[in-house]
């Protein structure tokens, strides 16, 4: 098997462990349902990196087992330390004009289309839609962006990509930054989430802070990694959509309003935008 062949079939094993990740721990309870009735402590709520660690530790038993067959070869791990070494900040005049112009466009929909947005995200609520978003969240929350930043850093060491490697240390790095960021704004504005039906406008010193969005800002941070550097088109267009779906579910689920994920998209690509590789 050539190598561009095995690097497809790996990206496929990775999108079936991904999608594996989203629906876990749901083919244990089907399954238990379906012969054995067992109490297990879980349901179809539950997802990895939440309320269920005894069973996601068999999740990162077959990950493992997955990144040490990736690994079994790997020798050099240079890779590592030179894009480590190698990624810098770079702050340009383009990125003030990015963050006012980006300020001024969450204010208009602050302003202007949270209240309708949320209104509108009511009218369409269903079983059906529920279903959707629980999933999409998932993928901006629990351990996938974990796992999304270790299968390119595994990946890049096992095949010798610096380029991969150097993906996964500016996502950690681009998640870190932009998720402190966030957290120190929740604070400041401390803005009630939309599910408590108090009006966009209504603000309270809570630790449960509605702005930005954490699992927004986390999904455009990595997106803007692969955005800002990935030659592939088809992984920027992959990494676009995803991001934009955890910013739906978000407001589709009650708990952002528009401007929140407005401004958490934002954060994540600006962020990502001042890393820069050894190449760049």
């Amino acid at each position: 098997m050539s190598i561009d062949a095995k690097r497809r079939t790996v990206s496929f094993a990775f999108i079936a462990l991904l999608v594996l990740s989203v629906w876990w721990p749901s083919p244990i309870v089907s399954v238990n349902r379906l012969c054995c009735n067992a109490p297990l402590g879980i349901d179809e709520l539950s997802f990895l990196g939440r309320e269920s660690p005894a069973w996601d530790l068999a999740f990162w038993c077959v990950a493992g087992l997955f990144a040490l067959l990736l690994l079994q070869d790997a020798r050099d791990f240079s890779g590592v330390r030179e894009e480590l070494r190698g990624t810098r900040v770079k702050v340009t005049m383009a990125v003030a004009v990015a963050v006012a112009g980006a300020a001024a466009i969450v204010a208009i929909i602050w302003l202007s289309a949270d209240a309708p947005i949320t209104a509108w995200a009511e009218r369409i609520n269903s079983n059906e839609l529920e279903d959707w978003i629980r999933l999409a969240n998932r993928f901006g929350g629990g351990m996938n962006p974990v796992m999304i930043i270790a299968f390119f850093l595994i990946a890049g060491v096992a095949y010798s990509r610096r380029r991969w490697i150097g993906y996964a240390i500016r996502m950690a790095l681009a998640g870190a930054a932009a998720g402190i960021l966030v957290q120190l704004v929740k604070l400041l504005v401390g803005r009630t989430r939309p599910e408590l039906w108090l009006g966009p406008f209504h603000h309270a010193r809570a630790s449960a802070s509605s702005f930005p969005s954490g699992h927004t800002v986390g999904a455009f941070a990595l997106a803007g990694v692969l955005i800002f550097n990935a030659e592939s088109k088809s992984l920027r267009v992959i990494a676009v959509i995803l991001a934009f779906a955890v910013a739906l579910s978000r407001v589709l689920a009650f708990r952002h309003w528009t401007s929140d994920v407005a401004a958490s998209a934002a954060i994540g690509l600006i962020v990502a935008s001042t890393l820069r590789s050894p190449r760049n």
